[in-house]
């Protein structure tokens, strides 16, 4: 019995090592250039609150430019990652409509100052069925979480809505190989809440990898949420092109 847990003991060391050996951590910087689409629906006691556009109604830029990381370990066809993309836009119009938000009432021709934060962050895992000569496909389960803000204010006026929430996904991945170093790839994960909402997120790039462990990419990315809660309503829209550098060591 000692011979066999000797035995054992040996082969369970010879495994973590040959992985521990064989382990990539990869670091990856971005930047997103997406247009937003978004409507909010703020209620506050009994004053239920309007649908608005956050654009169009309040003026809320459209369109921004963001940063976002990524750090990923590699173990084989294994993969744990975690990404970080700051998202903020504020914008300022004189509103055409009345607007009822977050148990404030706004008045037509009303100055307003509208501002939305997002902190999104990600964590998974990614197991790849296939990992061969640039051609890869595999799986991911994620955990999304959002930290979100959203205010409007005037002369004398201020009302707000902070929502944060974790939503899982999962989802592919993949990468097709091509000629002089390049491959074309990408990957989604959705998940569903029902009549409570929903999210889809993806991407696709072109990839250039001038050295061993080094990355360039450009492509497009696409983000949607929709969240409900009684008379409470959020949905954001992000799509746009982004580029990235990503190294390993």
């Amino acid at each position: 019995m000692r011979r066999l847990y000797l035995l054992l003991g040996a082969t369970l060391f010879l495994i973590f090592t040959s992985t521990a050996a064989q382990a990539v951590v990869k670091v990856e910087g971005r930047y997103w250039f997406p247009t937003l689409s978004a409507e909010i629906q703020s209620t506050e006691a009994a004053l239920i609150g309007d649908r608005i556009s956050l654009v169009d109604d309040v003026g809320l830029s459209d369109s921004e430019n963001f940063p976002g990381g990524r750090i990923s370990l590699e173990l084989g066809n294994h993969k744990v990652r975690y990404a970080y993309t700051p998202l903020s836009w504020d914008g300022q119009k004189n509103i055409t409509r009345d607007i009822d938000f977050g148990g404030t009432t706004y008045t037509i021709s009303t100055p307003v100052t509208s501002s939305l934060e997002t902190d999104y962050h990600r964590l998974g895992y990614e197991y790849d069925f296939i990992d061969f000569l640039g051609n890869r496909l595999g799986v991911i389960f994620e955990i999304k979480y959002f930290d979100t803000k959203a205010s409007l204010t005037s002369a004398g006026m201020s009302a707000q809505e902070s929502l944060k929430f974790p939503l899982p996904a999962v989802g592919v991945t993949g990468q097709v190989g091509l000629p002089f170093l390049a491959s074309v790839g990408g990957e989604l994960t959705a998940f569903t809440l029902g009549s409570s909402g929903y999210i889809v997120d993806g991407e696709v790039g072109v990839n250039y990898n001038p050295l061993p462990l080094v990355t360039l990419s450009g492509g497009y990315r696409f983000l949607k949420i929709r969240i409900e809660d009684g008379d409470d309503f959020g949905e954001f829209e992000l799509s746009g092109p982004f580029i990235l550098v990503r190294g390993g060591f």
